[in-house]
């Protein structure tokens, strides 16, 4: 590179010489261009990127999302709840223009509650203008036999578009992973809760099955108890602004955000959830008691069994 430099200066130097020359101003100007052209190919080969594919599982609603990393670095992201399934050992460059990211399992399907597009693919659109062309592709999953691993419980293809025949490269993509899930991780229908509903003595219906799950007169109490909406708020304290934002519109973002600044700095999550709850009684007394609140937010299997629990051992104390 420095003889490339010191060659250009000469030229220059020669140039100079006959100031005014139109045809020495245009040699300059093409050598310049041509050794740009010479410094940024040289640096497009040097840029290649890596693949990283994450999963996280939600054992009591049998879903998962995976996470498909591309990025010039190969460094594993540290996040507990993250389980590493595949990882590019070599560095690819990928050119601009529109990747596909394309997921293959008998084990998935795509999760229709957010609408995630059944093709299980993803479109990236690498611009020809930057020159970082990492990014970042989820999916949202559910399983379908409630059992995953171990072993390889897919593949992943990165895939870039022939631009002359509009198809993908499937015989040489960017990269194919096996996503491989070690026994440490393996789930199995014994870890998820079960669908078949089981009734209480109580006579509510416990699943995680939403078209099973009932709640029997005795157990819907109204949100009016302080004592009640105090127990309430513990199971749901994570919750809580999930819950107030399907209370839409009875609480807007501007309400959420004002209980967040008055109580979660000093009193938690709890207080917040507490809070919450108080106020959709106050706001509409005829809709805010325990079967809403069990039955209309799709609460996780674990967290409807601790507000039931909740419940008996209210009643239980009376």
């Amino acid at each position: 590179m420095c003889n490339e430099r010191v060659r250009l200066f000469g030229m220059y130097l020669v140039c100079l010489a006959y100031d005014g020359c139109i045809s020495s101003r245009k040699r300059i100007k093409q050598c310049s261009i041509q050794y740009t052209k010479k410094i940024l190919k040289k640096k497009d080969r040097r840029k290649e990127y890596h693949c990283q594919v994450y999963l996280k599982l939600y054992p009591t609603t049998c879903k998962c999302t995976l996470d498909v990393i591309v990025n010039s670095t190969n460094e594993i992201i540290n996040d507990n709840q993250s389980i590493l399934l595949a990882r590019s050992r070599l560095g690819k460059v990928i050119k601009p223009g529109v990747v596909r990211v394309r997921l293959v399992s008998s084990l998935f399907t795509a999760d229709s509650d957010v609408h995630e597009d059944p093709s299980l693919t993803k479109l990236e659109i690498v611009k020809k203008e930057h020159s970082n062309h990492s990014f970042d592709k989820q999916f949202a999953l559910q399983l379908k036999n409630n059992q995953i691993g171990p072993g390889v419980i897919g593949k992943l293809f990165l895939e870039s578009l022939d631009p002359s025949n509009g198809s993908y490269n499937n015989e040489s993509p960017i990269y194919e992973l096996n996503l491989s899930l070690s026994s440490e991780y393996q789930i199995n229908p014994a870890s998820f809760p079960q669908k078949d509903a089981h009734t209480e003595t109580c006579g509510c219906i416990l699943s995680s099955d939403e078209s099973c799950l009932t709640i029997s007169d005795q157990c819907n109490l109204k949100l009016s108890d302080t004592k009640l909406i105090h127990r309430l708020a513990e199971p749901i304290r994570c919750q809580w602004k999930n819950i107030g934002r399907q209370l839409a519109p009875c609480f807007s973002e501007v309400d959420l955000f004002d209980i967040h600044e008055k109580y979660f700095l000093t009193d938690g999550n709890h207080e917040c959830a507490y809070q919450l709850l108080r106020e959709w009684y106050i706001r509409k007394p005829h809709q805010a008691d325990v079967r809403f609140l069990m039955t209309k937010f799709k609460l996780t299997f674990d967290v409807i069994v601790k507000i039931h629990d909740e419940i008996r051992k209210l009643l239980t104390c009376k």
